[in-house]
């Protein structure tokens, strides 16, 4: 036994409880953010507990194989099971380059097939949709501030109300609009909006833009997103209402969640959750619109994944959603060729 197998061979007997805070340092110093850390961490510690694996040499892929199959059963989709894969094959291979294991015991556990497993697929807006739920976003705040819910005048909008309160309502119907549209404007997720600040948005620069900064980018790059003209000037008035807001303060404050209040408005504005193909409408499906809306109009596809800032053009497929008409669309726009071959091929008219 060489001194390397040596020294491994005295650390397998560690426990992993005392190596997950070692673990999490390395992902800080990784320079990734806390919320993969603790995601990461608690996957982690979910499959240990649920595995039985209390120290290092306990590790086994067949046990977490067994446990993963289960969760089918359970009605856990692939990609969730390939993202408790991930942690823990992540975790032991980081503990291989630590010298506390002598190889990563999951390597061999496969990984599910995600694209025929989609338990959550989600749905582009038509242009009609996305008009109706910006106007709900807008109008529901102050309809249910004033809306009567008892007695004789339910279902009202004649409450009695403060107007200091009923701007304050306004104003947050207006923000929650203007959030729903630069979502579907410039393809930025949920959270990359959510850590804009208003020193990063330049209406005023020649092409206005959004900067988005690459420790808040989901892929780390960062990027220069342009703003669509409408955007451009809803946001200029947005901003004059923050003319004394310091540069580092959020362009928007997002309610507790937004996913419930994104549910409320599509209620509210008769739109369905789901369509007949039980794909659904939320806030990530306004990321889809975005690069549904590129594709429609005749975007490159190379410009469209430029601006959902995909390494891969195949993951942009994905976000775009083209029906028959848009296929029947584009084939109408070939060239005829069939009447330059009319009555040259020497057939009879009988």
């Amino acid at each position: 036994m060489s001194q390397e197998e040596f020294e491994i061979s005295k650390r397998i007997s560690d426990k992993i409880e005392d190596q997950i805070p070692l673990f999490e340092e390395y992902l800080k110093a990784k320079g990734v953010t806390q919320r993969y850390i603790k995601s990461t961490i608690a996957k982690i510690t979910r499959i240990c507990k649920v595995c039985n694996f209390k120290l290092m040499a306990e590790m086994n892929g067949t046990v977490l194989l067994r446990w993963l199959n289960k969760q089918v059963a359970a009605g856990m989709d692939a990609k969730t099971r390939n993202n408790y894969r991930g942690a823990i094959l992540c975790f032991s291979n980081w503990a291989v380059d630590d010298k506390s294991l002598v190889e990563n015991p999951f390597t061999k556990v496969p990984k599910a097939r995600e694209a025929s497993d989609r338990r959550h697929e989600r749905r582009a807006l038509s242009v009609t949709e996305i008009t109706r739920l910006l106007k709900a976003a807008e109008e529901r705040p102050l309809h249910e501030l004033t809306l009567i819910r008892f007695r004789k005048r339910q279902g009202r909008n004649e409450a009695n109300v403060r107007e200091e309160i009923k701007e304050q309502a306004k104003r947050r119907g207006l923000e929650r609009k203007l959030v729903y549209a630069t979502l579907i404007y410039t393809g930025l997720r949920k959270s990359e909006l959510a850590s804009i600040a208003i020193g990063q948005v330049f209406i005023d620069a020649e092409i206005p833009h959004i900067i988005l900064a690459a420790k808040d980018e989901k892929v780390r790059r960062g990027a220069a997103l342009p703003l669509h003209p409408e955007l451009t000037e809803h946001l200029k008035q947005w901003l004059k209402l923050k003319e004394k807001v310091p540069p580092k303060e959020k362009l928007f404050h997002f309610p507790c969640c937004l996913v419930r209040e994104m549910d409320r408005d599509l209620k509210y504005a008769g739109i369905e959750k789901r369509d007949l193909l039980n794909r659904v409408a939320d806030v990530h499906a306004l990321r889809h619109t975005h690069a549904t809306l590129l594709a429609k109009r005749g975007v490159a596809p190379s410009v469209t994944g430029k601006s959902m800032r995909h390494a891969n053009i195949k993951e942009t497929g994905v976000y775009t959603h083209l029906d028959i008409q848009d296929v029947a669309e584009g084939i109408n726009r070939i060239p005829g060729f069939l009447s330059e071959t009319e009555n040259k091929t020497g057939l009879s008219e009988q």
